[in-house]
């Protein structure tokens, strides 16, 4: 959702393309916070090369403890990778959608009756995602 936000014409011009849309919706990725118990076990973990890497890597990211899921980071990015390698890790349906492009809500992904059909990931297993990354990160 973010890249549409950010460029609504460009996007607009894929929901115009015909092209298989995968949606990974900001709901979705805001259940992957990087928490105080995601790092921890990633220390506990750090003498596998991969997980102190994949640890290091998000070590300069502030927990600032004070906010709601202990995090200011989510792993978006790495959500969305992950939903390809391992399917099951979230739930998709299908939604119309469409982008607009103009006046006060430009940027914005919106259900649309007669909007392109997108496939939506709007939820997703926390506990097997960080399995799923960290596992990645041991081999």
């Amino acid at each position: 959702e973010w890249n549409v936000y950010w460029d609504p014409f460009a996007a607009k011009r894929v929901w115009e393309s015909g092209i298989q849309i995968e949606l990974v919706a900001l709901e979705s990725t805001n259940m992957v916070p990087l928490s105080l118990d995601v790092r921890d076990r990633w220390a506990k973990e750090r003498a596998i090369e991969g997980v102190d890497f994949l640890g290091q890597c998000y070590a300069i990211v502030p927990p600032l403890t004070h906010y709601v899921t202990n995090s200011t980071y989510f792993l978006w990015d790495v959500l969305t990778t992950a939903s390809f390698g391992k399917e099951d890790l979230v739930k998709r349906s299908v939604v119309n959608s469409d982008v607009i492009v103009a006046g006060a809500s430009r940027g914005r992904t919106v259900k649309a009756e007669n909007g392109r059909p997108v496939d939506l990931v709007y939820h997703v297993d926390r506990d097997a995602f960080f399995d799923y990354i960290t596992d990645l990160a041991k081999k």
